[in-house]
């Protein structure tokens, strides 16, 4: 965050954000994962940014003065924070980075 002069918040500055929730308990990852997945694909198809944040969950979840927020989710009882999707138009388009064909595995 000292480091970054255009830092606003925990959220990488995105206007909006999407908070994915589970049942407590741990049921629904794997839905959760594709969900998340989704809308990340569709948002990228719109011509959006996004960011999958788990760091904020655990803040949120842990810290005392982000109760305040967490109360604004009005999040169930029976369900839990799992991440947060960050959604917003992109600062930047850097190309993809080079694949390390080493690290691919064919079976046959």
């Amino acid at each position: 965050m000292k480091r970054d002069p255009g830092f606003k918040n925990m959220f990488r500055n995105a206007p909006n954000l999407i908070c994915v929730c589970t049942p407590a308990g741990g049921g629904g990852l794997l839905d959760a994962g594709l969900l998340g997945e989704n809308v990340m694909l569709a948002a990228q198809a719109l011509g959006l940014g996004t960011c999958c944040l788990g760091g904020p969950v655990r803040f949120l979840k842990s810290n005392a003065d982000a109760r305040f927020f967490m109360e604004r989710l009005e999040i169930p009882a029976d369900y839990e924070l799992c991440y947060i999707i960050a959604v917003g138009y992109p600062d930047e388009q850097p190309d993809a980075r080079p694949r390390d064909a080493s690290k691919v595995k064919f079976v046959k």
